[in-house]
């Protein structure tokens, strides 16, 4: 569809309903976290359960991302935006009615379908109908929906929690999508991209899913079954982990994809991914950055929690409400983004909004202590989030800028991939420095501690760090504790606990401040021309 047959005045309507369908994605990515712990009391789950609660949505949603951002372009984007959505909605009923782990799974299976058909349609689109300025407009308003979701999930998650039921975190997508399916087929034309030319392509599908889903989940899950060596021996093959397989199996496969894709786009036959798209140089450098960014930003928000909850002691709420600022200052950036890019460019704000993110991580490296007032990390979440603002909308511009229209649904498809393996990639990295600086930090750190044995010190230490911090909490107000040790000794040993996992927690953090700093060097080879 031409974009001159898209009346203006429906256009920002379209983009309220895109941002609408591209929000309820990403609050259900954050949502659930909050709400998981009341969900595994309410249906008797174990860790293991739990952990596949939030690891198979995220591994169907990254493994499909490809082949519905290709699908979308043939059959249509409000199509298949109606489809994702209607998948969705089915999959969030589902869960929400769930008594156990079985039907559970099922529903966020469904819930993965629908976001990986709802993500990359909506990106196409708003590249379709949107050009010159008003696509920097449309892209910051697109960037800082995500960035403030993202943030706002765990508040809503503790509100439903606190205050309804857990049941309502699945609950809420039900009018949400009601909404953006009665607003698509009112205002969002068809559009389409490139046409398949002659049979589907099933072996890049099946390719793609298997190398996809290979290497997200060993991401995930290397930590869990070891990264090389199996951590039970009943797990292990040939004494090795299952993970070192998983990833040479996810590469090998995903090196046999582009040759097979290669090969049908020299034979001019219908494929899955035009590898083309790597030669322009905004898209592969942006993809590039975008993966690194993932990484380092995962670092503030897989452990600022842990340390709001297990060293300053909030709840679930007030550590949601903390968290919210950043959302905040990502709504502020995206008002600035459009007459900042008008006087310079998307790249020179990209760069300016990574080196924002790299420098509040590195605000927290240097100010968080103990006793750290939650003015200062307010202050530095706020910098922070008008960093994300800046960076994320502009990013995704220049990764799309230069994609042709017809070859949107592959583009952001290919985009929204790389920021899924970039994500997980933090998991990975990132999770596992910061359990090492746990492993070495922790370790021998109450042994002065007068009248406690060393069996306890040691105990409750490899609590600690098994709980992730969580330990400490109980240690000041579970009444197992309180009955077991004195007053004085257990007030000692949550103070040198908190002290030495405040330690660990800044380590981490200073890590994810090199890495969003080398994303910030990288964003120099981006092409610094202006949107026309």
């Amino acid at each position: 569809m031409d974009e001159k047959t898209v009346q203006v005045r429906n256009k920002w309507m379209i983009l309220a309903i895109l941002a609408l369908a591209v929000s309820i994605i990403v609050i259900d990515g954050t949502i659930i976290n909050v709400a998981l712990p009341v969900i595994i009391k309410d249906l008797h789950l174990n860790f293991t359960n739990a952990e596949w609660i939030i690891t198979l949505y995220s591994l169907i949603f990254s493994s499909l991302l490809i082949t519905t951002g290709r699908i979308n372009d043939v059959l249509g984007r409000k199509k298949l935006l109606i489809i994702g959505v209607v998948f969705f909605i089915i999959g969030s009923i589902l869960a929400s009615l769930s008594h156990g782990i079985e039907m559970m799974l099922v529903a966020r299976s469904v819930q993965g379908v629908g976001g990986a058909i709802v993500l990359p349609t909506t990106l196409s689109t708003v590249n379709t109908f949107f050009k010159g300025h008003e696509r920097i407009i449309a892209f910051a308003v697109w960037g800082s929906v995500i960035s403030g979701m993202a943030a706002v999930g765990p508040l809503l998650g503790g509100i439903f929690t606190t205050y309804l039921n857990w049941r309502w975190v699945f609950w809420i997508n039900l009018p949400i999508g009601l909404l953006i399916i009665i607003g698509a087929l009112i205002y969002i034309p068809e559009n389409y991209g490139e046409k398949w030319e002659g049979k589907f392509d099933i072996l890049g599908f099946l390719l793609s899913v298997i190398s996809f889903g290979s290497l997200v989940y060993a991401l995930i899950e290397g930590r869990n079954y070891g990264w090389i060596y199996a951590k039970e021996a009943s797990q292990a093959i040939d004494g090795l982990s299952r993970i070192p397989y998983l990833l040479l199996l996810g590469i090998i496969i995903l090196i046999c994809l582009v040759f097979w894709e290669k090969h049908l786009i020299k034979q001019g036959k219908s494929h899955l991914i035009s590898l083309n798209l790597f030669k322009v140089k905004s898209f592969s450098i942006g993809n590039l950055i975008a993966c690194i960014v993932a990484i380092g930003e995962f670092g503030l928000l897989f452990v600022l929690p842990l340390f709001l909850q297990n060293v300053l002691f909030l709840s679930a709420m007030q550590a949601g409400l903390l968290l919210c600022l950043l959302g905040v200052g990502a709504f502020f950036a995206g008002g600035f983004a459009t007459p900042f890019v008008k006087k310079t460019s998307p790249a020179i704000v990209v760069s300016t909004g990574l080196l924002l993110e790299a420098l509040a991580l590195l605000g927290f490296f240097l100010t968080i202590k103990v006793n750290t007032s939650t003015v200062w990390i307010a202050a530095w979440l706020i910098v922070y989030g008008i960093g994300l603002g800046f960076a994320s909308a502009q990013l995704t511009s220049i990764v799309m800028r230069d994609v042709p229209d017809e070859k949107a649904g592959q583009g952001s498809s290919i985009q929204s991939t790389v920021r899924q393996l970039g994500s997980a990639l933090g998991v990975a990295i990132i999770g596992t420095i910061f359990v090492s600086f746990l492993w070495q930090d922790v370790p021998g750190s109450l042994r002065d501690i007068p009248n406690l044995p060393p069996k306890v010190a040691v105990q409750v230490e490899n609590s600690v760090i098994n709980s992730a911090g969580s330990s400490i909490v109980a240690l000041k107000n579970d009444p197992q504790y309180t009955a077991m040790l004195p007053e004085p000794v257990r007030n000692h040993l949550v103070k040198d606990l908190s002290q030495t996992f405040t330690k660990s927690v800044v380590k981490a953090i200073g890590v994810s401040s090199i890495i969003l700093f080398m994303s910030f060097l990288f964003t120099f080879w981006l092409p610094k021309k202006k949107t026309e």
